[in-house]
Parts: structure tokens; sequence; C-alpha cells
């Protein structure tokens, strides 16, 4: 994947986000010119919030011990409507089936 095609990805998922900010559980909007369907698109979502939490603890554990209920409880207070198109849209069972976690 090249530039271009990041930033392309990268404002589509920004795109969907931002549409989902009025109801998070609303079907989402698959731009087919991005995303080849709706699990490659929430497999893209869960990967922008693996990165973001991978990052807060590693952050955190420069400083001491990582209390991972609150660092990942701190991203959903920043990412709320990320977190709640992913609660919304995969449950339990289809998280574990595509080997993503909640």
């Amino acid at each position: 994947m090249g530039w271009a095609d990041h930033y392309r990805r990268r404002d589509a998922l920004d795109a969907v986000l931002r549409d989902a900010h009025r109801d998070p559980s609303a079907p989402l909007i698959v731009d087919p010119d991005v995303f080849g369907s709706l699990h490659e698109l929430l497999l893209a979502l869960d990967h922008r919030w693996q990165n973001k939490l991978t990052a807060r603890m590693e952050a955190a554990a420069l400083e001491g011990p990582v209390d991972e209920d609150r660092v990942a409880a701190e991203l959903t207070a920043d990412e709320p409507v990320l977190r709640a198109v992913l609660d919304a849209h995969l449950s339990l069972g289809s998280y574990r089936t595509v080997g993503m976690t909640p």
C-alpha cells in the first residue's frame, strides 16, 4: 500500500466515524473504492483502535506498572465513537471469529 492508499483509507475511516457520531449502531456506509466489504472496514477500524491502545499501553509502561483497564477507559473516553461503532457492530463472538479483541 502506497501513501495515497493510506491517506484514502484514513479519510474513509474518518468519514465513517463522522457519520457514526449521530448513531454508532446505524448501518455503516462502506466505500467500495476503499474497502471490499463491511468486514474489511471493521477490521480497519479495529486496527485503528488497537494501534491507539498499544501506543497508550507502551507510554504508560514507561511510567511504571500499567493499569490496563484505566488505559482502555481513557482511550474510550477520548475515542467514544470509534469504541461505540466497534461495540455496536461486532459481537464478542464476531471478534473471536476474526481474531480481533474487544
